[in-house]
């Protein structure tokens, strides 16, 4: 029995996701309304933030919240940088997926 998830998270977090056309786009906006929902600041509130996104959908396992917490927290920065780009911009940059 192992007690680690080895499982790629972005993966796991795709097919949660499936239904929509662009489905890591669709989960970070899913979880920037979980945020904005409960007055989370994802950068600060980082554990609230984590175990809210699993009570709200319980299939998450704990490593894909935490990435997809991440993704969040990066897209809430992108989206107040100089230039404006937005989450697309920051979700289709393969640069930044571990």
């Amino acid at each position: 029995m192992s007690l680690t998830n080895d499982k790629n998270p972005r993966v796991e977090v795709t097919k949660i996701f499936a239904d929509y056309e662009h489905p890591m786009t669709a989960a970070v906006e899913w979880a920037q309304s979980i945020a904005t929902s409960r007055g989370i600041n994802p950068s600060k509130d980082q554990v609230v933030f984590i175990r809210e996104l699993r009570r709200e959908e319980p299939s998450l396992s704990l490593k894909s919240a935490v990435y997809l917490a991440q993704m969040t927290e990066k897209a809430v920065r992108t989206e107040h940088n100089a230039d404006e780009t937005g989450i697309k911009s920051l979700l289709h940059t393969d640069s930044i997926i571990p």
